[in-house]
């Protein structure tokens, strides 16, 4: 009795496992659900972008001193008087 159980019980599993292997509704469910994770994630890094992006905006509109900041680290700009020093990397 027990294993006439145990034998109906991993039949049903094995039908239902087909089913669900087999059913294309299923597999593209599961497809869907890993693209809308993938989403979620790029959503979440492009809305901390945006409020950097945003912070980097403020800053380029209010602030000079960060204008020069940003003139000297992205063009390698010196004002009148200093002296730019360059060393090698070994």
């Amino acid at each position: 009795m027990l294993k006439k159980r145990r034998i109906l019980f991993y039949g049903i599993v094995v039908a239902v496992l087909l089913f669900l292997l087999a059913n294309a509704g299923f597999r593209t469910m599961v497809r869907r659900y890993g693209e809308i994770h993938k989403l979620k994630t790029d959503i979440a890094f492009f809305k901390r972008e945006n409020m950097y992006l945003t912070r980097e905006v403020y800053y380029l509109e209010h602030d000079a001193s960060y204008i020069e900041h940003m003139a000297r680290r992205e063009l390698g700009l010196v004002s009148s008087g200093e002296i730019e020093y360059r060393f090698k990397k070994k």
